[in-house]
């Protein structure tokens, strides 16, 4: 009886070097994760055990049963906090000090503070309460921001979380992050709910190999085709085909757009089909459900820096314009319901203020905090400084 042929032979041993290669591989890239790997690497390649194991919690973010993904309590990095309900910077109580005047800020990235993200006390809240509280004010800010909400959730967290707080005055600032959702197509995707722009369920979640595997994970997070464990996608779910905005994200990096869908309809067109009808519905309730509680609502334009043509959203004239259209709309809302308005956008404009035409720097957010304390130098008057 004859043996094995040569080639299956050559084969056999062929697989056996491949596998012991894959394997060395594989050890080689824990070693280098767990010891040598930056914060940065080990933060995009790492698993959320060893997230978890590493800083106490894999991540910023969270589950959310009705905003979809909610900072995570007690989170703690460097500087960086956030407080047991849930809110950036320390700790308060839910049942307001007496003689205290609270103040709620809502939004998204540039609420939260993203542009200092290492530290809690460089947002524009946490510099709005010094600024406060340096006159002799009773006041506490509530920084009720969080990245990548839109409008919409932040009139879900303002009615299911921040009421709670029973705040005096609430302010909202949205801009860039209305207009992404609208990069949907065709137009019969753009929804209230923005569920034509992402969604979370089933099909989100990643295969057990993967997550097992340092070597996949490395591979696949760098080529794009899954997230880092403590990436705001990988909580917020997936995208629909309908959703276009990372599309255009990659391609203007690329310097590959127009491509695909682009080609027939670029987003010029795609803003023009989906207006802002949903962003103008979300800030009108919440000037009635502010109202309705006893809150002072105020409205704030949203700025940002054309000096920053690189950069895939806010370097290209269509988003610019597009929130320049969001921030027309806020100003009329001013006017039509008798609401305040803090209108940023013309005042803040500098280079050196923004880390990328969107987030502020230190520089920025103070800037941002001086211009909305003087603005609201009437309400700090009725509510007369602490005795010294």
């Amino acid at each position: 009886m004859r043996g094995p042929s040569r080639w299956a032979r050559f084969l056999v041993r062929g697989a056996g070097i491949l596998f012991l290669a894959v394997v060395a591989l594989e050890l080689g890239a824990r070693i280098w994760l767990r010891r040598w790997a930056s914060e940065e690497a080990f933060a995009n390649f790492g698993t959320i055990a060893d997230l978890q194991e590493r800083s106490g919690n894999y991540g910023r973010f969270i589950v959310h049963r009705h905003l979809g993904f909610a900072l995570t309590p007690n989170y703690q990095r460097d500087k960086n906090r956030h407080n047991s309900l849930g809110f950036r910077g320390e700790d308060i109580s839910i049942k307001k000090p007496e003689g205290t005047l609270r103040i709620a800020c809502l939004g998204g990235s540039t609420t939260y503070g993203e542009g200092v993200a290492h530290d809690y006390r460089l947002s524009m809240p946490a510099m709005l309460q010094e600024l406060c509280r340096a006159d002799g004010h009773r006041v506490e800010v509530v920084n009720a921001g969080c990245p990548g909400y839109t409008s919409l959730e932040s009139l879900i967290n303002f009615e299911t979380r921040v009421l709670d707080l029973a705040p005096d005055i609430a302010i909202i600032c949205h801009g860039i992050n209305d207009v992404l959702p609208r990069l949907v197509w065709p137009p019969s995707a753009y929804a209230g709910d923005l569920s034509g722009w992402l969604r979370r369920d089933a099909t989100s979640m990643i295969p057990d190999w993967i997550e097992s595997s340092t070597l996949a994970r490395i591979l696949l997070v760098k080529s794009g085709r899954i997230q880092p464990a403590a990436s705001l996608l990988r909580t917020i779910g997936n995208t629909p085909q309908t959703c276009r905005t990372f599309q255009f994200q990659t391609q203007r990096r690329s310097g590959q757009y127009p491509q695909g869908v682009f080609t027939d309809t670029p987003i010029e067109a795609m803003l023009a089909a989906n207006p802002p009808v949903y962003f103008e519905r979300n800030l009108r309730n919440f000037v009635a459900v502010a109202r309705a509680h006893a809150v002072l609502p105020i409205l704030a334009t949203f700025a940002y820096s054309r000096e920053f043509p690189e950069q895939p959203y806010i370097g290209h004239p269509a988003i610019q314009g597009a929130i320049d259209e969001t921030n027309a709309i806020i100003r009329r809302l001013g006017i039509e319901m008798q609401v305040l308005v803090l209108d940023l956008a013309p005042h803040l404009l500098r280079k050196s203020l923004f880390t990328d035409g969107v987030h502020f720097t230190a520089e920025g957010n103070l800037e941002r905090a001086k211009f909305v304390y003087e603005s609201l130098a009437s309400q700090l008057s009725a509510h007369p400084p602490a005795p010294r």
